[in-house]
Protein backbone atom coordinates (compact mmCIF):
# COMPACT_ATOMS: atom_id res chain seq x y z
CA UNK A 1 0.00 0.00 0.00
CA UNK A 2 1.52 3.14 -0.82
CA UNK A 3 0.17 6.98 -0.07
CA UNK A 4 0.79 10.22 -2.21
CA UNK A 5 -0.52 13.68 -1.88
CA UNK A 6 -2.70 15.43 -5.02
CA UNK A 7 -2.84 19.20 -4.77
CA UNK A 8 -6.15 18.93 -6.44
CA UNK A 9 -9.54 17.18 -6.28
CA UNK A 10 -9.58 17.29 -10.12
CA UNK A 11 -6.93 14.84 -10.44
CA UNK A 12 -8.97 12.26 -9.50
CA UNK A 13 -12.32 13.52 -10.99
CA UNK A 14 -13.86 10.12 -11.94
CA UNK A 15 -12.96 8.80 -8.62
CA UNK A 16 -14.49 10.71 -6.43
CA UNK A 17 -17.93 10.83 -8.27
CA UNK A 18 -18.26 7.04 -7.96
CA UNK A 19 -16.72 6.73 -4.58
CA UNK A 20 -16.48 10.24 -2.98
CA UNK A 21 -19.64 10.93 -1.20
CA UNK A 22 -21.07 10.48 2.35
CA UNK A 23 -23.55 11.79 4.33
CA UNK A 24 -23.81 15.91 3.77
CA UNK A 25 -23.85 16.74 0.36
CA UNK A 26 -20.66 18.51 1.71
CA UNK A 27 -18.92 15.25 0.77
CA UNK A 28 -18.58 15.64 -3.14
CA UNK A 29 -16.53 16.13 -5.94
CA UNK A 30 -18.35 19.25 -6.55
CA UNK A 31 -18.07 20.98 -3.27
CA UNK A 32 -14.49 20.59 -3.50
CA UNK A 33 -13.97 21.49 -6.75
CA UNK A 34 -16.15 24.76 -6.29
CA UNK A 35 -13.95 25.67 -2.67
CA UNK A 36 -10.66 24.95 -5.31
CA UNK A 37 -11.56 26.86 -8.36
CA UNK A 38 -13.02 30.04 -6.40
CA UNK A 39 -9.72 29.69 -4.29
CA UNK A 40 -11.09 29.47 -0.89
CA UNK A 41 -8.71 26.38 -0.28
CA UNK A 42 -5.52 27.84 -1.18
CA UNK A 43 -2.02 28.34 0.12
CA UNK A 44 -3.08 32.30 0.71
CA UNK A 45 -5.81 31.65 3.68
CA UNK A 46 -4.28 28.40 4.94
CA UNK A 47 -5.85 25.60 3.34
CA UNK A 48 -3.84 24.08 0.66
CA UNK A 49 -5.27 21.07 -0.58
CA UNK A 50 -3.16 18.01 -0.21
CA UNK A 51 -5.54 15.08 -0.51
CA UNK A 52 -3.97 11.82 0.35
CA UNK A 53 -4.42 8.84 -2.42
CA UNK A 54 -3.93 5.45 -1.30
CA UNK A 55 -3.12 3.17 -3.89
CA UNK A 56 -2.28 -0.93 -3.55
CA UNK A 57 -0.69 -2.61 -6.21
CA UNK A 58 0.18 1.18 -7.85
CA UNK A 59 -4.05 0.91 -8.29
CA UNK A 60 -5.94 3.56 -6.77
CA UNK A 61 -8.11 2.47 -4.30
CA UNK A 62 -9.13 5.38 -1.96
CA UNK A 63 -8.95 9.09 -1.31
CA UNK A 64 -8.58 10.95 2.65
CA UNK A 65 -10.10 14.74 1.99
CA UNK A 66 -7.04 16.79 3.49
CA UNK A 67 -5.55 20.30 3.85
CA UNK A 68 -1.97 21.22 4.67
CA UNK A 69 -3.22 24.13 7.64
CA UNK A 70 -1.02 27.04 8.32
CA UNK A 71 -3.58 28.53 10.88
CA UNK A 72 -6.68 27.03 12.49
CA UNK A 73 -8.94 29.21 10.72
CA UNK A 74 -12.36 27.98 9.90
CA UNK A 75 -12.19 24.40 11.51
CA UNK A 76 -14.75 24.25 14.72
CA UNK A 77 -12.72 22.21 16.67
CA UNK A 78 -9.98 24.51 18.46
CA UNK A 79 -6.56 23.55 18.93
CA UNK A 80 -4.63 26.65 19.71
CA UNK A 81 -3.80 25.03 22.93
CA UNK A 82 -1.81 22.74 20.92
CA UNK A 83 -0.03 25.25 19.19
CA UNK A 84 1.40 26.90 22.55
CA UNK A 85 2.14 23.79 23.78
CA UNK A 86 4.00 23.33 20.65
CA UNK A 87 5.87 26.66 21.49
CA UNK A 88 6.81 25.79 24.60
CA UNK A 89 9.01 23.04 23.80
CA UNK A 90 10.35 24.75 20.68
CA UNK A 91 8.70 23.22 18.14
CA UNK A 92 6.45 24.21 15.33
CA UNK A 93 2.96 23.61 15.19
CA UNK A 94 2.32 24.44 11.49
CA UNK A 95 2.36 22.79 9.29
CA UNK A 96 -0.25 20.54 10.30
CA UNK A 97 -2.79 17.86 8.66
CA UNK A 98 -6.55 18.92 8.63
CA UNK A 99 -8.93 16.24 7.36
CA UNK A 100 -12.23 17.82 7.23
CA UNK A 101 -15.02 19.53 5.60
CA UNK A 102 -13.48 23.12 5.04
CA UNK A 103 -15.46 25.90 6.85
CA UNK A 104 -18.22 23.27 7.87
CA UNK A 105 -18.79 21.71 11.63
CA UNK A 106 -21.11 18.62 9.55
CA UNK A 107 -20.41 15.20 10.83
CA UNK A 108 -19.75 12.67 8.29
CA UNK A 109 -19.71 8.73 8.53
CA UNK A 110 -16.78 7.75 6.95
CA UNK A 111 -12.69 10.03 6.55
CA UNK A 112 -11.90 7.22 4.06
CA UNK A 113 -13.15 7.30 0.55
CA UNK A 114 -12.30 3.86 -1.18
CA UNK A 115 -13.87 1.38 -3.47
CA UNK A 116 -12.08 -1.80 -1.96
CA UNK A 117 -14.59 -2.62 1.38
CA UNK A 118 -11.00 -5.15 1.75
CA UNK A 119 -8.97 -2.13 2.71
CA UNK A 120 -8.75 -2.12 6.57
CA UNK A 121 -8.82 0.81 8.84
CA UNK A 122 -6.01 -0.66 11.09
CA UNK A 123 -3.56 -0.80 7.74
CA UNK A 124 -4.25 2.64 6.52
CA UNK A 125 -3.90 4.27 10.28
CA UNK A 126 -0.52 2.29 10.39
CA UNK A 127 0.94 3.31 6.80
CA UNK A 128 -0.48 7.05 7.34
CA UNK A 129 1.59 7.39 10.75
CA UNK A 130 4.09 6.30 8.72
CA UNK A 131 3.70 8.94 6.27
CA UNK A 132 3.31 11.79 8.49
CA UNK A 133 6.34 11.09 10.36
CA UNK A 134 8.45 11.31 6.87
CA UNK A 135 6.06 14.36 5.90
CA UNK A 136 7.01 15.77 8.94
CA UNK A 137 3.88 17.09 9.80
CA UNK A 138 3.19 18.12 13.77
CA UNK A 139 0.00 16.78 13.62
CA UNK A 140 -2.84 15.20 11.83
CA UNK A 141 -6.62 16.24 12.65
CA UNK A 142 -9.91 14.00 11.37
CA UNK A 143 -13.04 16.76 12.22
CA UNK A 144 -16.55 16.12 12.70
CA UNK A 145 -15.85 12.27 12.26
CA UNK A 146 -18.89 9.48 13.34
CA UNK A 147 -18.93 8.10 16.98
CA UNK A 148 -18.24 4.32 15.50
CA UNK A 149 -15.87 5.33 13.42
CA UNK A 150 -13.87 7.65 15.98
CA UNK A 151 -14.29 4.82 18.46
CA UNK A 152 -12.37 2.61 15.94
CA UNK A 153 -9.78 5.22 14.92
CA UNK A 154 -8.65 5.87 18.61
CA UNK A 155 -7.92 2.64 18.88
CA UNK A 156 -5.45 2.74 16.48
CA UNK A 157 -3.56 5.62 17.57
CA UNK A 158 -5.82 8.55 16.74
CA UNK A 159 -6.86 10.36 20.44
CA UNK A 160 -10.33 11.11 20.32
CA UNK A 161 -11.83 14.55 21.19
CA UNK A 162 -15.26 15.40 22.48
CA UNK A 163 -17.37 18.58 21.47
CA UNK A 164 -20.90 19.20 21.45
CA UNK A 165 -23.49 21.06 18.67
CA UNK A 166 -27.75 21.05 18.79
CA UNK A 167 -29.69 19.04 16.42
CA UNK A 168 -33.22 19.22 15.70
CA UNK A 169 -35.34 15.70 15.45
CA UNK A 170 -38.39 15.34 13.62
CA UNK A 171 -40.67 12.98 15.67
CA UNK A 172 -43.03 12.24 12.81
CA UNK A 173 -44.80 15.74 12.97
CA UNK A 174 -47.75 16.37 10.18
CA UNK A 175 -47.01 20.42 10.41
CA UNK A 176 -44.97 23.23 12.51
CA UNK A 177 -47.99 23.70 15.27
CA UNK A 178 -47.85 19.77 15.98
CA UNK A 179 -43.68 20.59 16.78
CA UNK A 180 -45.39 22.87 19.10
CA UNK A 181 -47.73 21.38 20.71
CA UNK A 182 -44.74 19.43 22.13
CA UNK A 183 -43.59 22.15 23.85
CA UNK A 184 -43.63 23.04 27.15
CA UNK A 185 -45.75 25.81 27.29
CA UNK A 186 -43.57 28.89 28.21
CA UNK A 187 -41.39 27.59 25.34
CA UNK A 188 -44.48 27.11 22.82
CA UNK A 189 -46.15 30.74 23.82
CA UNK A 190 -42.36 31.94 23.25
CA UNK A 191 -42.22 31.12 20.35
CA UNK A 192 -45.53 32.23 19.03
CA UNK A 193 -44.74 35.57 20.11
CA UNK A 194 -41.91 35.84 18.32
CA UNK A 195 -42.76 34.71 14.84
CA UNK A 196 -46.13 37.38 15.79
CA UNK A 197 -43.82 39.97 16.14
CA UNK A 198 -42.85 39.33 12.33
CA UNK A 199 -45.93 38.81 11.02
CA UNK A 200 -47.69 42.11 12.43
CA UNK A 201 -44.21 43.93 10.99
CA UNK A 202 -45.59 42.34 7.41
CA UNK A 203 -42.37 40.24 7.22
CA UNK A 204 -42.89 37.20 4.70
CA UNK A 205 -40.24 34.29 3.88
CA UNK A 206 -39.96 32.78 0.40
CA UNK A 207 -38.41 29.45 0.06
CA UNK A 208 -36.88 28.81 -3.21
CA UNK A 209 -35.19 25.21 -4.21
CA UNK A 210 -32.89 24.32 -7.02
CA UNK A 211 -33.88 26.35 -10.21
CA UNK A 212 -35.53 28.87 -8.50
CA UNK A 213 -32.57 30.31 -6.67
CA UNK A 214 -31.42 32.59 -9.42
CA UNK A 215 -27.71 34.98 -9.65
CA UNK A 216 -29.52 37.75 -8.15
CA UNK A 217 -30.78 35.51 -4.95
CA UNK A 218 -27.28 35.06 -4.66
CA UNK A 219 -25.66 38.15 -5.00
CA UNK A 220 -28.31 39.83 -2.26
CA UNK A 221 -27.59 36.55 -0.30
CA UNK A 222 -23.76 37.06 -0.40
CA UNK A 223 -24.71 40.70 0.68
CA UNK A 224 -26.21 39.59 3.56
CA UNK A 225 -23.03 37.08 4.51
CA UNK A 226 -20.74 39.33 4.32
CA UNK A 227 -22.99 41.65 6.46
CA UNK A 228 -22.86 38.69 9.25
CA UNK A 229 -19.40 38.43 8.96
CA UNK A 230 -18.78 42.22 8.99
CA UNK A 231 -20.48 42.15 12.31
CA UNK A 232 -18.59 39.31 14.33
CA UNK A 233 -15.43 40.56 13.00
CA UNK A 234 -14.64 37.44 11.72
CA UNK A 235 -13.06 36.07 8.45
CA UNK A 236 -14.65 36.10 4.89
CA UNK A 237 -13.73 32.26 4.42
CA UNK A 238 -16.16 32.13 1.48
CA UNK A 239 -16.25 34.27 -1.18
CA UNK A 240 -19.23 35.26 -4.02
CA UNK A 241 -17.76 33.47 -6.58
CA UNK A 242 -17.50 30.42 -4.58
CA UNK A 243 -21.38 30.56 -3.93
CA UNK A 244 -22.16 31.39 -7.91
CA UNK A 245 -20.59 28.15 -8.98
CA UNK A 246 -22.56 26.46 -6.59
CA UNK A 247 -25.55 27.56 -7.70
CA UNK A 248 -24.56 26.55 -11.49
CA UNK A 249 -23.05 23.15 -10.04
CA UNK A 250 -25.15 19.65 -9.52
CA UNK A 251 -24.94 20.56 -5.79
CA UNK A 252 -27.92 23.64 -6.62
CA UNK A 253 -30.74 20.42 -6.42
CA UNK A 254 -29.70 20.51 -2.51
CA UNK A 255 -29.66 24.28 -2.13
CA UNK A 256 -32.33 25.77 -0.29
CA UNK A 257 -32.88 29.83 0.12
CA UNK A 258 -34.92 31.12 2.21
CA UNK A 259 -35.44 34.99 1.74
CA UNK A 260 -37.76 37.38 3.82
CA UNK A 261 -39.36 40.59 2.79
CA UNK A 262 -40.56 43.33 4.87
CA UNK A 263 -43.57 44.99 2.09
CA UNK A 264 -42.03 43.24 -0.71
CA UNK A 265 -38.17 44.86 0.06
CA UNK A 266 -35.47 42.09 0.52
CA UNK A 267 -34.08 42.25 4.10
CA UNK A 268 -32.60 38.76 4.73
CA UNK A 269 -31.74 34.90 3.94
CA UNK A 270 -30.56 32.18 4.84
CA UNK A 271 -29.05 29.19 3.18
CA UNK A 272 -29.51 25.26 3.95
CA UNK A 273 -28.14 22.04 2.01
CA UNK A 274 -30.17 18.78 1.86
CA UNK A 275 -28.57 15.88 2.97
CA UNK A 276 -29.55 12.07 3.74
CA UNK A 277 -32.68 13.05 5.75
CA UNK A 278 -31.06 16.05 7.39
CA UNK A 279 -31.18 19.82 6.47
CA UNK A 280 -28.11 21.51 7.04
CA UNK A 281 -28.32 25.10 7.56
CA UNK A 282 -25.07 26.69 7.16
CA UNK A 283 -25.26 30.77 6.00
CA UNK A 284 -27.61 33.44 7.14
CA UNK A 285 -27.29 37.40 7.33
CA UNK A 286 -29.89 40.53 7.12
CA UNK A 287 -29.94 43.77 5.81
CA UNK A 288 -31.89 45.20 8.54
CA UNK A 289 -31.38 44.87 12.25
CA UNK A 290 -34.92 43.13 12.64
CA UNK A 291 -35.50 41.15 15.78
CA UNK A 292 -36.17 37.05 16.08
CA UNK A 293 -35.67 37.78 12.06
CA UNK A 294 -32.48 35.59 12.92
CA UNK A 295 -34.64 32.65 14.47
CA UNK A 296 -37.59 32.75 12.29
CA UNK A 297 -34.96 32.34 8.53
CA UNK A 298 -32.32 29.39 10.59
CA UNK A 299 -34.58 27.71 13.05
CA UNK A 300 -38.58 27.95 12.12
CA UNK A 301 -38.94 28.15 8.74
CA UNK A 302 -35.61 24.84 8.32
CA UNK A 303 -37.98 23.33 11.14
CA UNK A 304 -40.89 24.15 8.71
CA UNK A 305 -39.06 22.78 5.95
CA UNK A 306 -38.15 19.46 7.13
CA UNK A 307 -41.42 18.99 8.57
CA UNK A 308 -42.98 19.72 5.25
CA UNK A 309 -40.29 17.66 3.20
CA UNK A 310 -40.31 14.89 5.76
CA UNK A 311 -36.84 15.03 6.29
CA UNK A 312 -35.44 13.58 10.03
CA UNK A 313 -33.34 16.21 11.24
CA UNK A 314 -32.33 19.58 10.88
CA UNK A 315 -28.40 20.38 12.02
CA UNK A 316 -28.05 24.17 12.59
CA UNK A 317 -24.33 24.77 12.94
CA UNK A 318 -21.96 25.28 15.34
CA UNK A 319 -22.44 26.93 19.13
CA UNK A 320 -25.14 28.43 20.60
CA UNK A 321 -27.60 27.72 23.78
CA UNK A 322 -30.37 29.58 22.55
CA UNK A 323 -31.22 26.95 20.49
CA UNK A 324 -32.57 24.46 22.98
CA UNK A 325 -35.50 26.47 23.87
CA UNK A 326 -36.16 26.40 19.93
CA UNK A 327 -35.84 22.71 20.25
CA UNK A 328 -32.40 21.64 19.14
CA UNK A 329 -30.99 18.94 21.62
CA UNK A 330 -27.41 19.05 22.75
CA UNK A 331 -25.30 16.02 21.00
CA UNK A 332 -21.92 14.72 21.57
CA UNK A 333 -19.49 15.17 18.54
CA UNK A 334 -16.16 13.63 17.53
CA UNK A 335 -13.00 14.28 16.27
CA UNK A 336 -9.65 12.24 16.41
CA UNK A 337 -6.34 13.49 16.59
CA UNK A 338 -2.78 12.20 15.78
CA UNK A 339 0.47 14.35 17.19
CA UNK A 340 4.22 13.33 16.23
CA UNK A 341 5.44 14.68 19.40
CA UNK A 342 6.14 12.35 22.01
CA UNK A 343 7.08 14.67 24.36
CA UNK A 344 3.55 15.93 24.88
CA UNK A 345 1.25 13.03 23.58
CA UNK A 346 0.66 12.09 26.91
CA UNK A 347 -0.57 15.04 28.35
CA UNK A 348 -2.70 15.89 25.66
CA UNK A 349 -4.57 12.91 25.93
CA UNK A 350 -5.52 13.68 29.50
CA UNK A 351 -6.59 16.82 28.51
CA UNK A 352 -9.00 15.10 25.79
CA UNK A 353 -9.84 12.98 28.90
CA UNK A 354 -10.83 15.95 31.38
CA UNK A 355 -12.45 18.06 28.35
CA UNK A 356 -14.38 15.06 27.59
CA UNK A 357 -16.16 14.75 30.86
CA UNK A 358 -16.64 18.61 31.08
CA UNK A 359 -18.58 18.38 27.68
CA UNK A 360 -20.25 15.21 29.00
CA UNK A 361 -21.55 17.10 32.10
CA UNK A 362 -22.74 20.42 30.06
CA UNK A 363 -24.73 18.03 28.08
CA UNK A 364 -26.30 16.13 30.81
CA UNK A 365 -27.47 20.04 32.25
CA UNK A 366 -28.43 21.39 29.44
CA UNK A 367 -30.87 18.23 28.24
CA UNK A 368 -32.42 18.91 31.92
CA UNK A 369 -33.58 22.25 30.17
CA UNK A 370 -35.32 20.68 27.18
CA UNK A 371 -38.55 22.73 26.18
CA UNK A 372 -40.31 19.60 25.52
CA UNK A 373 -43.45 18.28 27.60
CA UNK A 374 -41.97 14.52 28.00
Amino acid sequence: MEINTISSIEEIKLFCKENFFDNSPFISYEFFRELETSKCTSQSNGWLPEHLVIRNNKVLVGIIPNFKKNNSNGEYVFDHIFANAYNQIGKNYYPKYLSAIPFTPVKRNKFFYTNNNKVSLKDITKYLISFFSKKEVSSFHINFIDKTMSDELSQNNFSQRLGMQYYWYNRSYKTFDCFLSSLKRTKRKSIIKERNFLKDEKIKCIVKTSNEITSKDIELFYRCYSNTIKKKWSIHYLNQLFFEKLVKSDLKNQMVLIQAFKENIFIGCSLHFIGDNTLYGRYWGALQEVPFLHFELCYYQAIEFAIQNELKKVEAGAQGEHKISRGYIPELTYSNHWFESQELKESINIFFYEEGKKVKETIEYLRKLSPFKN
